[in-house]
């Protein structure tokens, strides 16, 4: 397999942004770990809810496959609750490719149109491409939940 590095600089710049949050109000049912982590992922964000897990003593990926918030995974209900929170000056990840090759192109394709539709793309199915130090996956992954925006070297 072709093994392919992409190598990204990351800036963080305040951006004056003006969402219209949904007024939420979390209500938890009950006090049990499941409840409590589902609340911390919420209002913390998934980090603090996996920490939570673990000190509780529970395997975090067998915690993460059976329990449901809402009827939404633990990361997807800390993404949504994310989304909904008013923000001014949010930060912005700027994800800037360091050269202009296949694999570079397909690492940022695949924050928009996933993993598997940006293989297809750009003729790399089969390949273990890799986006900056980390798995396509796991880079997909990593800046889902962040709002980034993607940039030229020239800019």
């Amino acid at each position: 397999m072709k093994l392919s590095t992409f190598a990204i600089a990351l800036t963080f710049s305040v951006a004056a942004t003006q969402s219209f949050a949904k007024d939420v109000v979390l209500k938890p049912i009950n006090n049990n770990v499941e409840t409590q982590a589902c609340l911390t992922a919420a209002e913390e964000g998934f980090g603090p809810a996996l920490r939570l897990i673990r000190a509780n003593g529970f395997n975090v990926e067998e915690f993460s496959a059976s329990v449901r918030c809402n009827g939404e995974s633990l990361r997807n209900f800390a993404y949504m609750y994310k989304n909904n929170k008013a923000t001014e000056n949010a930060k912005t990840v700027a994800l800037v490719a360091k050269n202009q090759d296949v694999a570079s192109q397909a690492c940022l394709e695949a924050l928009t149109v996933g993993k598997d539709a940006a293989l297809a793309k750009f003729g790399l199915e089969g390949e273990n491409i890799i986006c900056n130090h980390k798995s396509m996956s796991d880079f997909v992954r990593e800046y889902s939940a962040e709002n980034v925006v993607v940039r030229t070297a020239a800019e």
